[in-house]
């Protein structure tokens, strides 16, 4: 895989804030620099998302000491931006983090398609998609609302709606407004049905991260103005 999702922000997440108070740019910098170690081996013939490369190589690559980067790689563990298992490190979620806009390799994008679609996902992808347990039992439960037509009370999502990035869609809804009525889903979901799967992804994470409890697909292409962003999120509400 030549490239991965980066967020702008990601630097305010939580957890990598404690990082940088605990080891400075050092210690997001070998975050980073593992990332990109682990993402560059991703394959058609390799979804294990393993680090291969171990801390006296690391250590001698980026200047470090091999004590400073076991410490601060438990310290990755300790945290869950990692997962250990065996001396094996491993970043599953990863796995969450691409699409088939990535590549243009054939094998490769129905590898992602593969692991972006839990029932059709082989028994030997499972473990990749632990770190996504959460998304995917919304989207489960999402499809049973689709399937269940006999019952009126239950939601059903549109024809061509991306179900897993939409389960990342109703908790960011709930957590920035409260209760979201099926009204309120059928017009959000309306806004972007049409649009690919992709897109929809770029369109959910672009309100996520700016904090917006309404969808706008134009403004997933471009950064906003202060002003604007203000603006977004008070016209936002449905």
């Amino acid at each position: 895989m030549k490239w991965f999702k980066h967020d702008s922000n990601a630097n305010m997440d939580d957890k990598l804030q404690e990082i940088l108070l605990d080891y400075g740019l050092e210690g997001y910098g070998l975050y980073w620099y593992c990332i990109e170690l682990i993402s560059s081996k991703v394959e058609t013939d390799n979804l294990t998302f393993e680090l291969r490369h171990d801390a006296r190589v690391i250590a001698r690559n980026t200047g470090s000491t091999v004590q400073k980067v076991s410490e601060m790689m438990s310290r990755f563990v300790d945290m869950g931006l990692f997962e250990a298992s065996d001396g094996v490190i491993t970043c599953l979620k990863l796995a969450k983090r691409i699409d088939q806009s990535m590549t243009s390799n054939p094998a490769m994008r129905e590898m992602i398609k593969n692991i972006k679609n839990h029932d059709k996902t082989p028994k030997n992808h499972d473990s990749i998609m632990t770190e996504s347990s959460k998304p995917m039992q919304d989207k489960n439960r999402l499809e049973e609302n689709r399937l269940d037509k006999n019952n009126k009370n239950q939601w059903t999502p549109p024809e061509g709606l991306n179900l897993e990035a939409w389960a990342d869609y109703e908790q960011h809804r709930k957590t920035t407004k409260g209760k979201f009525s099926d009204l309120a889903r059928t017009k959000a979901a309306n806004v972007i049905k049409d649009l690919s799967h992709a897109e929809q992804q770029a369109t959910i994470d672009k309100s996520i991260q700016s904090g917006w409890p309404g969808l706008f697909p134009d403004k997933s292409k471009k950064s906003a103005s202060q002003d604007l962003s203000t603006q977004i999120y008070k016209e936002g509400s449905f």
